[in-house]
């Protein structure tokens, strides 16, 4: 989080800020659950495309809970003095897209697949500042993104083991009975962990926007972006079939994933330092694996689940790294004090 002059002495309220990350998360995680409930009865062809105008409204709603955050928070002022760039507005255009191809994601495959490529955005983002702003790449770190890059592999089926050998090839034309159009949903989120990366690359730049400031502009560009994506793929036929009961699932969008779990983000962005902020995060994969598995009955392959692991071992060993060094390194300091 940012510091400004108006919340340089707040003191975090740790236990505030986890429980707000942990039902985040949980919001998070019901995305893909809550899509399948608002497009229940709809023609396939039309779940393919639904996904942008979903992302739509939460994103707008997102944008409408961070405004009146604004306002309760008195910064509109600090808004309107806060000069937009363009970091800003392709953080809020990758993310939005993100989003749409995450929820079309979760229509057409697996939803433990969506969420475990979704979950590859760190990999991309890792390789972007490595190319753009030059960051170093430690070895530990690059084995951690070797990992997430061969979980990538097995979640997508590009690397699967069938028949007693393994097999190597991207096949878009992949289907089952229960996912006709696997090979594209598995497709489409990898193309929403790409997004994904390209959004926490982008909110590398101007550290010094607000947090709540940047909230508006964040979901207001994203919900243009995911507009004009709806222009482009057309979903109004299946937005035009929504009966009563897929309304009431697409308005529990906007408001559980979308109002909720964005507003309990802020606040545990308030209170968390971001090494533990990052880590709850990640309740978010089994938030909406068990859901997939409870809810919607699906079936977990030996490979998926081990991509899977991968993609999320990865991501959060050099997490867990960090916080354990920064506590020996406090820990060797006290002792230096003493």
């Amino acid at each position: 989080m940012s510091t400004t002059p108006a919340t340089s002495d707040y003191i975090m309220n740790k236990k505030l800020g986890a429980i707000a990350m942990l039902l985040s998360a949980t919001g998070m995680g019901l995305v893909g659950t809550i899509s399948r409930g608002a497009t229940m009865g709809l023609d396939q062809a039309d779940k393919q495309v639904i996904g942008s105008f979903l992302a739509f409204g939460r994103m707008t709603t997102g944008m409408i809970g961070f405004i009146i955050i604004m306002m309760a928070t008195k910064k509109l002022g600090l808004f309107k003095s806060t000069r937009l760039s363009v970091s800003v507005i392709l953080g809020g255009i990758c993310i939005g897209l993100s989003l749409g191809f995450y929820i079309s994601s979760t229509l057409m495959t697996s939803i433990a697949n969506a969420v475990f490529l979704i979950y590859t955005g760190p990999l991309f983002c890792t390789l972007l500042a490595r190319i753009f702003r030059k960051e170093l790449i430690k070895p530990l770190s690059g084995f951690f993104l070797f990992l997430v890059f061969v979980g990538m592999l097995l979640t997508m089926g590009i690397i699967d083991w069938v028949d007693g050998s393994f097999h190597f090839g991207l096949d878009l034309s992949t289907s089952s009975p229960e996912f006709p159009n696997k090979g594209t949903g598995d497709l489409f989120g990898l193309l929403s962990g790409v997004f994904y990366g390209l959004a926490m690359f982008f909110y590398g730049y101007r550290k010094d926007v607000d947090s709540v400031v940047r909230g508006v502009w964040n979901f207001f560009w994203a919900a243009v972006a995911t507009l004009v994506m709806s222009f482009i793929l057309k979903p109004w036929h299946g937005v035009a079939s929504f009966t009563g009961t897929n309304w009431a699932w697409a308005i529990a969008l906007f408001l559980v994933c979308g109002l909720f779990a964005l507003g309990f983000l802020v606040v545990a962005g308030r209170n968390l330092p971001a090494v533990e902020y990052s880590t709850i995060a990640y309740w978010e994969c089994p938030v909406a694996i068990v859901c997939g598995l409870l809810v919607w009955h699906e079936n977990l392959t030996i490979v998926g689940v081990i991509g899977g692991l991968l993609i999320v071992g990865g991501g959060l060993a050099p997490i867990i790294l960090d916080t354990a060094n920064a506590a020996n390194n406090s820990r060797k300091k006290r002792l230096v004090v003493q």
